[in-house]
């Protein structure tokens, strides 16, 4: 079993929860060569500092070289780099703030480096050294190990290779180049990452080669796309200095927009929350933000600024009255677009115009979508619903329960649950007047049409009482509000085709008020068969119909009744040219009165032959209603249902 050194645990110890975090590894090796070009360029006027970055990665393999042109392992230099936690005070009055600790990760994640540096020592002469950086010491190494060489070069630099072949090494590799697999993206990452070096420093120059694609990085490359305003914040009685960036791209803003921070130059999470600006705007930007006051909260990896939740929402706050006087125009037009889309969602879903806040709306700097709306709408609609069911099984009389069913919430799910009801109302008279328009003066007889009827009304073949959820099988409701519902003392009976009854039954069993029976008649759209019959016309129709329940009501419905104590009414739903054609037929009796306020709807109370005799009869009243009169009915009441709904009554004026 290998024995691991003080570094190997330490180095542990650092990235053991980073594994995916293959970055870590470049943006030390990077910031650390960035230090070194800056820190020779406070030193000579003429100094231009350099970044060579080269990487090669395929399935197999992934080997990084990085050479600056910085000072190299001058002697000063050999003792901060020898050392574990011994900062660098050259770094520190460049306000870098290192910690001594990065250099671990090139243990923890590469299989193998080497250092190759030429450095001017006390003597004014150039000496080179070429360092494999080894895993296995207690202490990182002692440079004066490795031999000193004459270089050729007469310039100083530093040169870091470093190779990752094995599994679980190079799957970490892997892992962060799938993310930016070409230079354009690394580019991009790399801009992200240390950004405040590139635009504090006029001169500095990045070369990049990614598997054999350039890229050139510098500040003149930005900043003619970047603008930037600071801002102060006092914290703890003291005053703080931020920097807020703005770098256009390509990309439209959408949303909530993240605002990277930074920390030593470095880009940083926040650890108790994120910053971000909301907005929709053709004109996209990236967002930074640098200060002084994330570098003295930032973890000993550069990771986590450790800031609280009140000192993030002070900053956001005042971020957010930058942004929205910057975008002032872009936000007035997103809001009177959302104020549109809203007036569309209100028309498109009135039953769930209750869930939605106009001010969330027509306030935010987003555009609100009419799927924005609906989502929103439906998950407060699920958020009341909840409370509703869990009310529902408490004590009434409890007032420290509350009174939900009180609440606007109940009556904001019940108006909803009412506005449905009404659209599935206004979806079904959509229907009957499609089967209306089929109406043809000339037309032929279709049964297929008279089915189509019936299966519009009623489900052909149910029965219809309490026991039955019956809401998707009928609507009744067309002929008349009060066949909505259905109780054990009141029945539907929907007949099958080919069967010898009438289309539809309708009874009433109440012990405690008069039997009533309804039967039912639906005709064609296009052509009654039997309108105007010498033989047997409509209404001949249905008063057969109603003796042979009278001779016979247990083989009809089932029902043990005594048919001489029974109403018996009798409808009859045809077009109107066969119900003109019916009453003024050879056969009628006559008598038959205008409904008021209906076209072409008639009725009588007729009677109808109790057996073979002519003489005993039993009243029954028959009314005649063309589909058209049914229609405008069942519309005008349905539509008065749903004006109610949405208060464009107001009942003190009527």
């Amino acid at each position: 079993m290998e024995q691991k050194s003080d570094v190997q645990y330490r180095a542990e110890k650092e990235y053991k929860n980073s594994r995916e975090k293959f970055f870590l590894l470049l943006r030390e090796i990077i910031s650390n060569s960035i230090h070194a070009v800056i820190i020779r360029q406070s030193k000579e006027a003429n100094f231009i500092p350099k970044l060579d970055l080269n990487i090669m990665f395929d399935d197999i393999q992934c080997k990084i070289e990085l050479m600056d042109n910085g000072e190299g392992f001058t002697k000063k230099n050999r003792q901060y780099f020898e050392e574990l936690d011994k900062k660098n005070v050259e770094k520190e009055q460049f306000r870098f703030h290192p910690l001594g600790q990065g250099r671990l990760a090139i243990v923890y994640f590469a299989d193998s480096s080497e250092y190759e540096t030429v450095y001017k020592d006390e003597d004014g002469m150039y000496h080179k050294r070429i360092i494999p950086y080894p895993k296995t010491s207690e202490g990182l190494f002692s440079i004066e190990d490795f031999e000193e060489e004459v270089p050729l070069e007469t310039d100083t630099y530093t040169k870091l290779t470093i190779s990752i072949n094995k599994p679980n090494t190079l799957g970490r590799a892997k892992t962060f180049f799938r993310n930016y697999p070409n230079i354009d993206l690394f580019k991009q990452w790399f801009i992200e990452t240390f950004f405040p070096f590139i635009i504090n420093n006029d001169k500095l120059v990045v070369n990049i080669i990614l598997n054999g694609e350039n890229a050139i990085i510098k500040k003149e490359n930005i900043k003619t796309e970047t603008e930037n305003t600071s801002f102060d914040l006092v914290f703890n009685d003291s005053k703080k200095v931020f920097t807020l960036w703005l770098i256009k791209k390509n990309v439209q803003m959408h949303g909530d927009n993240p605002i990277t921070c930074f920390a030593r130059n470095l880009r940083a999470d926040l650890s108790n929350g994120k910053l971000s600006y909301s907005i929709d705007n053709d004109n996209g930007f990236l967002l930074y933000l640098t200060s002084e006051y994330f570098d003295e909260y930032v973890d000993t990896k550069g990771e986590k600024i450790e800031v609280s939740c009140s000192d993030i929402s002070e900053i956001s706050k005042k971020i957010n009255q930058i942004l929205d006087a910057k975008f002032k125009t872009v936000i007035e037009r997103n809001q009177k677009e959302s104020t549109a889309n809203l007036k569309k969602f209100k028309k498109k879903y009135p039953s769930l115009e209750a869930f939605i806040k106009d001010v969330n709306v027509v306030g935010d700097k987003n555009i609100v979508s009419e799927k924005d709306m609906v989502q929103s709408a439906l998950s407060e609609k699920s958020r009341i619903e909840k409370n509703f069911w869990n009310q529902i099984d408490k004590d009434p009389l409890n007032d420290e329960d509350g009174h939900f069913s009180e609440s606007e919430d109940c009556q904001k799910l019940l108006n909803s649950s009412l506005h449905i009801y009404v659209k599935h109302r206004e979806n079904v008279l959509k229907q009957l007047h499609a089967l209306i328009q089929k109406f043809d003066e000339q037309g032929e007889n279709k049964p297929e049409l008279e089915s189509r009827v019936h299966e519009l009304f009623i489900k052909r073949g149910e029965i219809l009482s309490d026991s039955s959820n019956v809401n998707h099988l009928h609507n009744l409701w067309i002929l008349d509000d009060k066949f909505t519902t259905f109780s054990n003392n009141f029945k539907a009976k929907s007949t099958k085709s080919g069967q010898p009854l009438s289309d539809v039954y309708i009874w009433a069993d109440d012990p405690e008020k008069t039997k009533q029976i309804l039967i039912l008649e639906l005709k064609s759209t296009t052509r009654a068969h039997n309108a105007g019959n010498h033989n047997e016309g409509m209404i001949g129709q249905v008063k057969r119909y109603a003796r042979d329940f009278f001779m016979k009501p247990e083989m009809v419905l089932n029902w043990s009744v005594n048919t001489s104590l029974i109403q018996y009414t009798g409808i009859i739903l045809a077009r109107k040219s066969d119900i003109n054609k019916e009453l003024t037929s050879n056969s009628f009796s006559g008598g038959y009165k205008p409904i008021p306020f209906l076209s072409n709807s008639y009725y009588y109370d007729d009677n109808f032959s109790r057996d073979d005799n002519p003489r005993n009869k039993i009243d029954i009243r028959i009314e005649l209603y063309s589909f058209e009169d049914i229609y405008e009915l069942a519309s005008s009441r349905n539509d008065v249902f749903f004006r109610l709904l949405k208060n464009e009554f107001n009942t003190e004026k009527i």
